[in-house]
């Protein structure tokens, strides 16, 4: 799919002084786009597909994801999500823009040019995704308001929301480096090996007894952590591999078997429960195009 357009900051805020943007809105599917600003998007609520550097990723509740000026992406499918939309120019940092790129992943994230292959995708635990909400609802109540030091209080907000996504990255990116990381341990083993394994018949019990602790405590760690159930992440990995197989247009029987379906008619009544069209129905709409980029 060609990129259809690139936005400009000027197409969607007349801001210069504090720019910066942020709405909440049902997202579905969308052209391929671009744009010259920063975009983090959060879940609130539902589900949906999404399209970012050549990949496709199902967005859940609790997920964030950044996206940097001149990445090209897209949202498809015919589910809807509640996400905030959270747009600004690096402008608005002000003079703590050099002292945010210390932070870990931030000065890849920040710097010009085409991606050096920085991306974020993570599942916030519940913590960090009250303390997101609070951020946006403090930054749009000062621009409400527009009380004396407005700009200030909203610039120090700001650098509080780059400070938790650096330590989301950090924590996403860089696990090895501490023992008490969300991500290190059993669930960061058993993602290990769901991602290497989906396509075979995985059972919970079986990804427990390899990383060495219980399938309740598993799951539990799992719920703690990402929010989700071993089993749901693994759903979850197998369909987001499922999608980048139909559009590249390889069969539905050999997508089924690809990602660990041992019948079709299967693979097919959970992909139209879960995107609300049947396997070869997607294939048709989302077919990638001969200029997609790889």
């Amino acid at each position: 799919m060609a990129c259809e357009y690139r936005m400009r900051w000027d197409s969607v805020s007349d801001d210069r002084e504090f720019p910066t943007k942020i709405t909440e809105v049902l997202q579905s599917a969308s052209a391929t786009h671009s744009h010259e600003f920063f975009e983090i998007v959060y879940v609130v609520d539902g589900f949906v597909l999404h399209a970012l550097g050549g990949e496709s990723a199902l967005l859940l509740a609790g997920d964030i994801i950044a996206v940097r000026p001149g990445d090209e992406h897209f949202y498809h499918g015919r589910r809807t999500a509640s996400i905030i939309n959270f747009l600004f120019l690096p402008e608005a940092l002000g003079g703590a823009l050099q002292e945010v790129c210390t932070l870990p992943g931030m000065a890849d994230f920040f710097a010009e040019g085409p991606s050096s292959g920085w991306k974020l995708h993570a599942h916030l635990e519940l913590e960090d995704r009250e303390r997101v909400l609070e951020l946006f609802r403090a930054m749009q109540e000062e621009r409400g308001t527009q009380k004396t030091g407005w700009v200030v209080r909203s610039r120090a907000l700001l650098v509080e929301f780059m400070v938790l996504l650096a330590r989301v990255f950090s924590a996403r990116f860089s696990a090895s480096r501490t023992g008490d990381s969300a991500y290190t341990g059993y669930v960061s083993r058993a993602m290990e090996l769901i991602e290497a394994d989906y396509a075979q018949e995985l059972s919970i019990a079986d990804i427990a007894r390899q990383v060495g602790v219980s399938a309740d405590h598993l799951t539990r760690q799992f719920n703690r952590i990402l929010g989700i159930t071993p089993s749901e992440y693994l759903r979850r990995f197998r369909f987001a591999r499922a999608i980048e197989l139909l559009r590249g247009q390889v069969a539905v029987g050999e997508v089924s078997r690809q990602v660990g379906f041992s019948h079709i008619s299967h693979f097919s009544r959970e992909f139209k429960a879960m995107f609300g069209m049947n396997p070869s129905e997607y294939a048709r709409r989302y077919a990638k195009q001969p200029f997609d980029r790889p």
